[in-house]
């Protein structure tokens, strides 16, 4: 039985030997799973540091944003107010040339009266016909209206409020053009643009055609009152922040261009150079 104590030896130097590597594999894994453990937690630290940096970050960003929004609606609404502003005085300047224009406008209702191709020829050789329609004219004095106002308002009005404008301007000129020619005897009618004031007027009411082929210079002082009307309407729309449409914005263009021509036509008709607005 000698052999007992040999395996006895053995035996337990094999057991001691699986336990010792069970231990070291038990104490490894936990080693490992610990440095793991320590690891994920530092990530998961760092993680979450980044997390709060980022939102930190993402909210002043929002709140940078949220400042040059508000700063550039509060500069919008601060340059909005000031053009509906600069577009109330534009049109007080423009209503005060209208009015201004309110003799010349008489002048054109004392003058339909009158058969002026007959008048105008007459005055050449009469002097107290001359004389007589001097005293029609008194009140209204050309170099006196300030138009440089209307012009500087033009940018901040609609194209049909000027448009209107210039139509009951260039109208009621050529009336007192008309004047001017039978003041001082000139007796050339053909000076004045007959065919392109009647083509204003069409222009500038299109619903009134008919009416101005039938009646032509002799009606044009009863649509001035029309011509009023519109501008003082188009006033409305501005106030209200309505914008013409392509169709008025072209019409409103037609209008001015006829206006202008006949305009540039009465000044350069026969009348004295100081009498010319």
């Amino acid at each position: 039985m000698e052999w007992l104590p040999s395996i006895s030896t053995t035996a337990i130097l094999a057991l001691a030997l699986w336990l010792a590597r069970n231990l070291i594999a038990t104490r490894l894994t936990k080693g490992v799973q610990h440095e793991f453990d320590t690891k994920l937690e530092s990530l998961r630290t760092e993680l979450r540091k980044n997390e709060e940096v980022f939102r930190a970050d993402l909210r002043a960003k929002e709140a940078e944003i949220a400042i040059l929004r508000s700063g550039a609606m509060t500069a919008m609404a601060s340059r909005q107010v000031a053009i509906d502003r600069r577009r109330l005085d534009a049109i007080d300047q423009l209503w005060s040339a209208f009015i201004s224009l309110g003799p010349a406008k008489m002048i054109l209702v004392t003058m339909s009266g009158f058969n002026l191709d007959k008048v105008i020829e007459k005055a050449q050789h009469d002097e107290k016909l001359r004389g007589a329609f001097k005293i029609i004219g008194t009140g209204f004095e050309e170099n006196k209206i300030d138009f440089s106002v209307s012009i500087k308002a033009r940018p901040f009005l609609s194209p049909m409020a000027w448009a209107l404008f210039s139509a009951y301007q260039a109208i009621v000129l050529q009336a007192v053009a008309k004047l001017r020619l039978i003041q001082f005897g000139v007796g050339n009618m053909d000076l004045l643009d007959k065919d392109g004031i009647k083509k204003l007027v069409k222009a500038a009411l299109p619903l009134f055609e008919k009416y101005i082929e039938e009646h032509g210079d002799k009606g044009y002082h009863l649509l001035l009152e029309t011509l009023e009307t519109q501008l003082l309407d188009e006033f409305k729309k501005m106030m209200a922040g309505e914008e013409d449409d392509k169709e008025a914005v072209e019409r409103a263009a037609k209008i001015v261009e006829v206006a202008n021509s006949v305009i540039s036509s009465t000044r350069k008709s026969s009348m004295p150079s100081d009498t010319r607005v």
